[in-house]
């Protein structure tokens, strides 16, 4: 077995645009394709290739926990949180902030450091919110990232996992992923300012450790140059082949059109449930994809103390909604997943969850 090539298996990438191509609803290039380890690596390898410490990263606030965690601890780059609601990040707070932190990141670009910042965003079926990022404010970003020369940088890892409904009850695609806008036709193109960071780990299995960047070929190139993948011949060859030839005999389509009925009925059972038991109040959206429900109870609820009553006396948790904010905020809000347990298991759970909840709140 010998070195593989630097932008992942040949027949992976030629497979794995097909498959995109008919899951997304829209043309995917392979030339566009560069295989990875796996979002979380290939998130750390833009990172640390493109960027230093002290360089600036824009986050959704909320967002990933652990992408705070790879920002400011293993790359210590400065965050700048930026304000959401339902649409998505505020375009006019992002604009605002990129324009005062303009001089206190990378201040001179080159053909090997072309962009000046980071932005990092979840558009599609977002973690924490599950919610998507208005088609409108899409183009915004994409704007603001020539404007300001930024990199955005998605993790597109749940895009396939939707079941948003056509009027039969088949599924429909998944909403247009970012990649798609930075159109290489526009006048105002300059050489690609997106990348579309996505995994086999959420569909298929993280044991894999297999995923893909579509990127602009400006990066493909400095990646490619770079020691990191030369002396590696590209990643996960191994894996890349496999999986390559599973999506050609048709089997991961398959496995995820079962996985998305399978979430699809978990939701609805656990989101009856909490319509009918979470305190007076509460607000939440019923996802149509991704693996997560973001619940706001009523201001001033202790979520910290409810995570750690749910712990001790049910055995179940949650993750508390603050640590998805870089400030802190977002103390009386959660995060459940309905994406590991049999849905028996999760409507026990969640309805644990509301008692517990309910009492709390009345206290």
């Amino acid at each position: 077995m010998q070195y593989g090539n630097t932008r992942g298996d040949p027949k992976f990438r030629i497979e794995l645009a097909t498959f995109l191509t008919k899951m997304y609803g829209a043309p995917v290039d392979r030339d566009d394709i560069m295989c990875t380890a796996g979002a979380t690596h290939g998130l750390y390898t833009l990172c640390t290739q493109l960027f230093k410490a002290g360089d600036i990263v824009f986050v959704e606030d909320p967002t990933y926990f652990l992408a705070q965690v790879i920002f400011r601890k293993d790359c210590q780059l400065t965050m700048v949180p930026v304000p959401t609601d339902d649409k998505g990040m505020d375009m006019e707070a992002l604009d605002r902030l990129m324009t005062e932190y303009k001089d206190k990141g990378v201040t001179k670009t080159s053909e090997k450091t072309p962009y000046r910042s980071l932005i990092y965003l979840v558009p599609c079926f977002h973690n924490p919110t599950s919610r998507c990022m208005a088609p409108e404010r899409c183009e915004r970003v994409v704007q603001l990232a020539r404007k300001h020369e930024s990199l955005i940088v998605c993790d597109d890892v749940y895009n396939t996992l939707s079941w948003i409904p056509k009027p039969d009850g088949s599924f429909d695609d998944p909403p247009q992923r970012l990649f798609a806008y930075d159109k290489k036709t526009d006048t105002d193109y300059k050489g690609g300012h997106v990348v579309s960071n996505g995994s086999f780990s959420k569909f298929m299995g993280p044991g894999l450790r297999l995923g893909w960047y579509e990127a602009p070929a400006r990066l493909h190139t400095i990646l490619i140059e770079s020691g990191y993948l030369d002396s590696g011949g590209g990643f996960n060859q191994f894996t890349g082949g496999i999986m390559g030839t599973a999506m050609e005999m048709g089997l991961v389509e398959k496995h995820i059109n079962n996985v998305r009925k399978y979430y699809r009925d978990a939701v609805a059972a656990v989101c009856q449930v909490l319509k009918d038991k979470m305190p007076k109040g509460t607000k939440f959206h019923e996802p149509q994809g991704g693996y997560f429900i973001w619940i706001e109870l009523p201001e001033g609820a202790d979520v910290s103390t409810l995570r750690q009553i749910c712990m001790d006396e049910h055995k179940i948790s949650f993750l508390p909604g603050h640590t998805c904010s870089p400030e802190g905020n977002y103390q009386n809000c959660l995060r459940i997943s309905f994406s590991y347990y049999p849905k028996e298991e999760l409507v026990r759970a969640v309805t644990v969850l509301c008692e517990a909840a309910t009492k709390m709140v009345q206290q």
